[in-house]
């Protein structure tokens, strides 16, 4: 069998892959529940100099890491486990540090194959790397928009990534906690850290969250 030839069916396989792997199997739904913040005034830093703040682990409501990728079909998946630390300094909230740490092996697109498969050697090659990792370096408000740079770790590669996200504010919950409400979105290239190009599966790769955090007590 000649070079071309193998480069044709593996070409061949991949797409086959890549179209059971992203068919429009399994539809997962946001278990979020969001609280009001609507009527919020307050939306920087000042209220909470000095403190840490995390995300509720033991509310899968409050807080949530979900992604889109475009390809033959669209395909929309979760991050069920994720710990997020939002440290604010006392005196200058631009030098707030922002680290993330999320389990790859809780990804949910409520299809069990596909996310069988975004565990495996092809994608997120779970076994080697089992964790996505993000600390920032600085955050900065730029007309009325919060920007924070740092980097992301992803397949045993580090990447920088900038982003911007909104501070809904501070508020209390449908339990009465108070909590700093954030919300982002930020796209990256999967093929950058490391996954194999597949034609039926789009390389971009848009990363949403949406976080309640409650304060850390000390």
């Amino acid at each position: 069998m000649n070079k071309q030839i193998k480069v044709l069916i593996a070409g061949a396989i991949l797409l086959v892959i890549g179209i059971l792997i992203f068919s429009n199997w399994g539809k997962p739904e946001s278990e979020l529940e969001k609280t009001n913040v609507e009527e919020l005034k307050s939306k920087d830093f000042s209220s909470i100099l000095g403190t840490t703040w995390i995300n509720n682990s033991a509310d899968p409501t409050s807080s949530e890491i979900s992604f889109d990728i475009e390809g033959l079909k669209d395909t929309k998946g979760f991050f069920k486990d994720f710990n997020i630390v939002f440290k604010v300094s006392e005196k200058d909230p631009q030098k707030a540090k922002l680290k993330v740490s999320i389990n790859v092996n809780s990804i949910d697109t409520d299809n069990d194959i596909r996310d069988k498969e975004l565990m495996g050697s092809d994608f997120f090659n779970t076994e080697k790397y089992p964790t996505i990792e993000f600390y920032s370096k600085g955050i900065e408000k730029i007309d009325g928009k919060y920007s924070t740079k740092g980097v992301l770790k992803m397949m045993g590669k580090r990447k920088g990534l900038v982003f911007s996200f909104d501070h809904k504010g501070i508020a209390s919950n449908n339990d009465g906690n108070k909590v700093a409400i954030f919300e982002g979105t930020f796209e990256i290239d999967r093929t950058n850290f490391g996954m194999e190009h597949v034609v039926s599966v789009g390389d971009k790769v848009a990363i949403n969250f949406y976080c309640e955090l409650i304060k850390k007590e000390k």
